[in-house]
Parts: C-alpha cells; structure tokens; sequence
C-alpha cells in the first residue's frame, strides 16, 4: 500500500473509531471469520515457516471464533503444505467453529498426487473450483486463481502445457510475478465473474471478491493475467472488497476506492497467531484483529 492510501486509511480509521465510540455499539450488517495459509504439514520448520505449530494456533483461532457466534468463517487457500494425509490432521479442527467454513484451494493444496487432486474439492466441500454464495444481502464470489497454473493439471495435459506457454511469455516480458506458485483465470471463468457481478449490479448487491493469489499490490505474487481481472471488476459497480492469502507477510492497497486486503499466514511466527472476524457496515469494513493480522477499519464504497 502507498503512502496517501495508508495515511488515508489510518486517518478514517481513527475517526470512524470515535464516531463509533461515540454513538455506542452499532450491529455490523454482516460478521464473518476470516483465516488463511494454514499450510500445515508434519515436518520440521523450513526458515520462518514452521508447519506443526499451525495446528495449535488453529485450535486457538477455531475457540476463539467459535465464541463469536459467527454464520461462517473464510479459508482462503493452502490449508496443508503437501501430503494429502494432512488433510486428515487439519480439517476436523474446523469443527469446533460450529459452522460452516468456505474454502478455496490454494497452490500448495495441490502439491499432491494427480488422483488426490482430484478429491480436493470433496475434502473441502466445495460444490466447485469457483462458486459463488450469499448472507446478508452480500454476495461472495470465490474465484479459482489456479485456473491457469503449472501444478493444478497433470503434467504434459493441455492446461499444463497452456499454463506454461503463459508463464513463459510473463519471463519474457521480466514479468515480477511469472513464478510456478503464481496461477491465473481463464477467459471462462472471467465471463463467469463478468455475469456474477453483472447479476449483483442489477440486485443492488454487495460483492466480496474472494481468491487466493492477489490481484493487487504488484509484487511478485499477483495473478498472472491480474489486469484482466481488474478490467472485469471495474466495469461493476458492486463489488465493494477483495481478499485472498498467499503472500503470508500480507499486504493492501485501494484502487478505485475498493480495499485489495492481503490477509497475513497463520504458519509463521510460532508463538503468535493470524486471524480475524470481519464486520461489515454500510461505509465501513471492521477487520478485528489477532496476532499478525492487526485490527483496523477500512472504507467500503456505498453501492
């Protein structure tokens, strides 16, 4: 994020906090939690990513959530590090939230073999790659940002061979992002996100974008073809935020008055934790905050 986008932000910030403080506690629209990037994995720790210790800060986050009386919690991607049996580790730790969690599938979800890939969406209980869902009059469309990628189709398929003809073409361009762990959207589903957001417009709805690579700040971790997706989303009028994972140091940047929220990896740092409940309002996004993910309010554009 830039300088006049953080002063701006850490400015309203403040004084949406006294307005708040001063006109006493305001019901949200909508709360929901947040988490990402468990990445858990039964191995010794690699430089700052220390895999086991994902499983009790999981179960820290899960009570602390549970206790929110939340209708969902997001996970955005790479919930193991590799090993399909890690699933088995990490997944019924969801249950003690007492409600459902909307995952997406990050790139180190499939570092598994072609057959588990194909039990992913079944594991994490997602009707498809890319949905869509609804709560509060707020549409959530969850979009696969491995679509295009290297490690998502068996090797030699036609999508691998495509995704690779593209992440050359990004190197030879000295494209920052043209990395294996990186994906992109294919033109199908970019109609489908056009007709989602289409469909939210006319519904006078609010849309949260969801993915698990970025799409903004441009650092090396955006999706591949990440001005397309830009294009779609700035014919629409109602999509109000955008969060994925990913870069686990986290990130944010505003661009056309819509939030680009890079949530921080709970893998890191063994003694301290990432995690969030989000609460929406009708000019405003209360991101309350544990551990690495700070809590602070951000602007939402009225649609």
């Amino acid at each position: 994020m830039n300088r006049r986008n953080f002063i701006g932000i850490s400015t309203l910030a403040v004084s949406l906090a006294k307005v708040r403080g001063a006109e006493g506690a305001v019901p949200p629209d909508l709360s929901f939690g947040l988490i990402t990037d468990v990445q858990y994995a039964d191995a010794d720790p690699e430089g700052e990513r220390h895999y086991r210790e994902s499983i009790p800060k999981l179960k820290t986050a899960v009570e602390w959530l549970a206790k929110k009386k939340l209708p969902f919690t997001l996970h955005l991607g790479d919930l193991i590090d590799r090993d399909f049996k890690s699933f088995a580790t990490v997944m019924p730790l969801f249950d003690g939230l007492g409600h459902r969690v909307r995952h997406l599938l990050g790139n180190h979800d499939y570092s598994v073999t072609d057959e588990e890939k194909g039990r992913l969406l079944q594991i994490a209980g997602m009707p498809r790659e890319s949905y869509e869902f609804r709560d509060s009059g707020v549409r959530f469309v969850m979009l696969d940002t491995n679509d295009l990628s290297t490690y998502k189709y068996p090797a030699d398929s036609p999508q691998d061979l495509e995704a690779e003809a593209v992440m050359k073409q990004l190197a030879e361009k000295n494209a920052n992002n043209a990395k294996p762990w990186n994906g992109g959207i294919s033109e199908t589903q970019l109609k489908w996100l056009d007709a989602e957001l289409t469909a939210a417009d006319t519904a006078k709805e609010r849309v949260i974008l969801c993915g698990h690579h970025p799409l903004l700040p441009a650092s090396g971790h955006q999706v591949w073809n990440s001005g397309e997706v830009l294009a779609v989303i700035d014919r629409h009028s109602s999509v109000i935020a955008y969060f994925n994972g990913h870069n686990h140091a986290g990130a944010e940047e505003i661009r056309n008055g819509i939030p680009y929220i890079t949530f921080k990896s709970i893998l890191h740092e063994p003694e301290v934790n990432s995690f969030s409940a989000i609460h929406l309002y009708a000019d405003r996004m209360e991101i309350e905050g544990n551990g690495r993910e700070k809590s602070r309010v951000i602007p939402l554009r009225r649609v």
